[in-house]
C-alpha cells in the first residue's frame, strides 16, 4: 500500500514547525493509521523539568533544555528504529538555539542527521486558529514567528526539503503525507521563503 514509506523506513520523516502547529495531533494521526512514530522529546523533557521544578526549558535555559533533548532523542532513535515518522528531529534544536542568539554545540552541528532523517521534512506553518497556550507552551503565538523563519533557514542551510503542510483538516493532512511520500521524487520548495 505504501511502497515509497516501506523503500525508505530506515530514515524517518520530520513533521516540524512552531509549537501549536498541529504536529502531534497528525502524529497521532498517523499512528492510528497504523505508521510507526517517535513521538516529540521536547514536551516530555520540559514537563519532566516543570515536575522536577528545575530550568531545562527553552525560555530559561536553552543550553540546558538542548542537551537534554539530545540525549533523550539519541536513545530513542537507536531504540525506535522502525519509526517512520517523528514529531520533530535534532535539527530543530539548532534553529531554537539560533533563534534565541546561542551558540549551537559542535555535538548538534556534527551530527550525522543524514542516517536517521529522511531529507524531505514536512513542515507544519504557523496556524494561528489552532495555537493553544499550556504549561508547555507559555509564548504568544506572534513571538513564535522568528523560530519559524529560523525553522525554515536551518533545516533548508542543512540540505533538507521542506514540504508545506495544507492548513486544513487532520485527515487531509494524513492523505497528503502518504500523497507526498508516494510521489517523493517531485517537491515543491517554492512555498518557503525565509524573507516573507
Amino acid at each position: 500500500m505504501l511502497s515509497a514509506v516501506e523503500a525508505h523506513s530506515h530514515l524517518k520523516y520530520i513533521i516540524t514547525g512552531i509549537p501549536g502547529s498541529g504536529k502531534t495531533t497528525l502524529i497521532d494521526a498517523l499512528q492510528k493509521h497504523g505508521h510507526p512514530v517517535m513521538h516529540e522529546v521536547s514536551r516530555s523533557v520540559i514537563q519532566n523539568e516543570q515536575y522536577e521544578q528545575r530550568d531545562g526549558v527553552p525560555w530559561q535555559n536553552i543550553e540546558r533544555f538542548t542537551a537534554l533533548v539530545f540525549k533523550e532523542t539519541q536513545r530513542r532513535l537507536q531504540e525506535n528504529k522502525a519509526a517512520i515518522f517523528c514529531d520533530r528531529g535534532l535539527i530543530d534544536n539548532m534553529a531554537y538555539l539560533e533563534a534565541a542568539g546561542k551558540h549551537v554545540p559542535n555535538y548538534l552541528k556534527l551530527f550525522p542527521f543524514e542516517q536517521f532523517y529522511h531529507k524531505c521534512v514536512f513542515f507544519a506553518p504557523p496556524w494561528e486558529a489552532i495555537y493553544v497556550n499550556d504549561p508547555q507552551r507559555p509564548e504568544a503565538f506572534h513571538k513564535q514567528q522568528k523560530l519559524n523563519q529560523t525553522l525554515i533557514k536551518v533545516y533548508s542551510d542543512n540540505g533538507f526539503e521542506l514540504i508545506p503542510l495544507p492548513l486544513s483538516s487532520i485527515q487531509k493532512r494524513v492523505d497528503f503525507i502518504l500523497a507526498k511520500i508516494n510521489n517523493i521524487g517531485q517537491i515543491d520548495n517554492s512555498a518557503f521563503d525565509t524573507k516573507k
